[in-house]
């Protein structure tokens, strides 16, 4: 089957980063482009400003997507551990109580 179309996400990064002599950031868009008739839409998708203080993370990738839906279907196994994500949120949490304690934070 031919593809119909695609959709693209185009979701800038967090806002701190964009230097202000540019003005304001871009706001957030899909494009959802079909094959036939070919009539590109863009959708403006603001981020709500709570979801934007939780964090940085703009969401993963549409390959991530698929190798995460083959873990799940049991296809694949994942690519991190539960030891690998523990780790990464104690790193975190270690790094950032050095930057407010201002010392090395042993493991």
């Amino acid at each position: 089957m031919a593809p119909k179309g695609k959709i693209e996400a185009l979701v800038p990064g967090p806002g701190r980063f964009w230097p202000a002599h540019l003005g304001d950031a871009p706001i957030p868009q899909l494009i959802v482009s079909p094959r036939s008739p070919m009539n590109p839409t863009r959708i403006n998708t603001p981020v709500p400003t709570a979801l934007l203080a939780a964090g940085d993370h703009n969401g993963s990738t549409f390959y991530q997507h698929q190798r995460f839906q083959a873990a799940v279907l049991g296809r694949l196994s994942p690519e991190v551990s539960l030891q690998d994500g523990i780790w990464a949120v104690r790193i975190g949490q270690a790094a950032q109580k050095s930057a407010l304690e201002k010392k090395v934070i042993e493991l």
